[in-house]
């Protein structure tokens, strides 16, 4: 049970992270410091869910 708690959290916050770095690259002004720190959570919540497999 845990672990799937777990694994749910990591899919949110990896669609999470994919939708603020898509919202950041649409603003008129890009804010690159947020947006390759959006990046990184991405990768990181990916790199443990396949962890996980």
């Amino acid at each position: 049970m845990p672990v799937l708690l777990f694994s749910i959290a990591l899919v949110l916050i990896l669609v999470h992270a994919v939708v603020t770095a898509i919202q950041i690259l649409q603003a008129p002004k890009q804010n690159w410091f947020e947006f390759v720190y959006q990046l990184a959570i991405a990768v990181a919540a990916l790199w443990f869910l396949l962890q996980q497999l």
